[in-house]
């Protein structure tokens, strides 16, 4: 037999370079070494241990352990703020695919997918604000809620033989730690139905009116309630069935107030007077979580007698006699004065009786509550209640300005309307009685 030694002599050096190369490989390889690394990393982000990170790291910067322990520092925020922080931290998870490292000692560098999980924080805070809940139910609802991924890929340098983390700004661990800012927007309040003192129907006579174009059911707040805002929506039944379901509404201080009639509620049934039909008028206040803040009824009546006006003197009216520069203010008007005395006409939408505040000491933020009254026949025998509110001064560069307005859209019926100034809505300090004509 004839031998090719020329084809054997091939054969073994091709056998040779092949097991040369994938030596060459395997020991380019480091796999192991990166992973190890790269699971203390990923301890060392989950336990939020700023000095362990920033020792795996290529180069940080000079500052950044200090930067990294201010970021996650809770004390000094209050108690809740670091139980929040506390919640949400002990989610922190992560899961390294072993699968995705690459290394290679040789360009001395490697990487390796892992993924970060964390509560998804944001729907249970908003959640639990729905329902009413407070920081021990969110904490609750902290554990159960789903999670939220961040997959980084995580990227190593070799330097001096080990492997170290290419991230010397640390910013895979600020997007992370996202949560030690959010939470300061996580703010818990005892429920609403706490700082609810009372109810009152105001104007009304212990629950009926006669006469009245508009109803007003109030919650009187406690003293502690005094400053909390109330977001709430409220219901009106009449006869049982329900008329009106109001918007969300913010109201703050002594009195939360729904307000319910044709200015309100353009299907508002009235007389031929303009006042609401008679029958029996409920109304349900409600918190955004859909509790019960108040549920009252009051008896609405058509007597055909006239509105009586609050006359008489109050105890500040010395202090407001001299302590402002009053006129009728004209939004049509090019001076911006109404014409002669409180004298508009039907093309105008708003009457506004302005107080510019020359007591400044008593009156730059006194609050007002005050009432219109409107007669068509320019008799106040006639007149009817319909408009109220409480303001203080706006400040304008030149000065404080209470604002009194009455305003339909539309034009201004003819007529005279009365404005009423009172300390309070239980007109027991009445101290301004003013009257605009519109023809």
């Amino acid at each position: 037999m004839k031998v090719d030694f020329k084809k054997l002599t091939a054969s073994a050096v091709s056998v040779a370079m092949i097991a040369s190369l994938s030596g060459c490989a395997m020991f380019d390889k480091d796999d192991d070494a990166v992973l190890a690394v790269a699971e203390d990393y990923a301890e060392a982000v989950v336990k939020i241990k700023p000095a362990d990170i920033v020792s795996l790291l290529v180069d940080p910067d000079d500052d950044l352990q200090e930067s990294i322990e201010l970021f996650v520092e809770t004390e000094g925020y209050g108690d809740d703020y670091a139980a929040i922080c506390d919640a949400i931290a002990g989610t922190l998870a992560y899961e390294i695919d072993e699968e995705s490292v690459e290394s290679s000692k040789k360009n001395g560098e490697a990487s390796v997918d892992i993924t970060f999980s964390i509560a998804d924080y944001q729907a249970a805070y908003d959640e639990v604000s729905e329902n009413g809940g407070d920081l021990d139910a969110f904490i609750d609802a902290i554990g159960d809620a789903d999670k939220t991924e961040f997959n980084q890929t995580i990227e190593f340098s070799l330097e001096d033989d080990e492997w170290l983390v290419d991230d010397s700004g640390a910013e895979n661990v600020q997007e992370l730690y996202q949560f030690y800012l959010d939470a300061f927007d996580f703010t818990f309040t005892a429920p609403l139905i706490e700082y609810v003192d009372s109810t009152t129907w105001y104007y009304s006579n212990n629950g009926v009116y006669t006469d009245y174009s508009q109803i007003e059911l109030d919650i009187i707040t406690t003293d502690e309630g005094y400053s909390v805002p109330f977001e709430f929506t409220y219901e009106y039944y009449r006869d049982g069935a329900l008329v009106f379901t109001s918007d969300v509404c913010t109201d703050q201080g002594t009195y939360i107030e729904a307000y319910y009639g044709p200015y309100y509620d353009a299907a508002a049934l009235t007389n031929a007077e303009g006042n609401l039909v008679a029958g029996q008028y409920r109304c349900v206040i409600y918190d955004l979580a859909g509790n019960v803040l108040a549920d009252e009824t009051c008896t609405v009546e058509e007597g055909g007698s006239s509105v009586v006006i609050p006359t008489g003197d109050g105890d500040m009216e010395e202090i407001w006699a001299n302590g402002i520069n009053d006129y009728w203010y004209s939004y049509s008007d090019g001076t911006g004065y109404a014409m002669g005395e409180g004298e508009y006409d039907t093309s105008e939408s708003v009457i506004e009786y302005t107080c510019e505040v020359e007591d400044t000491a008593n009156l730059a933020f006194y609050p007002v509550y005050y009432e219109v009254y409107y007669a068509a026949s320019g008799d106040m025998d006639d007149a009817e209640f319909i408009y109220s509110a409480t303001i203080t001064p706006s400040e304008y560069t030149n000065g404080y300005f209470y604002e009194f307005q009455y305003v339909e859209n539309g034009g201004l019926d003819a007529g005279s309307y009365w404005f009423v100034g009172a300390s309070d809505a239980n007109g027991t300090s009445v101290f301004f009685n003013v009257e605009a004509t519109v023809s």
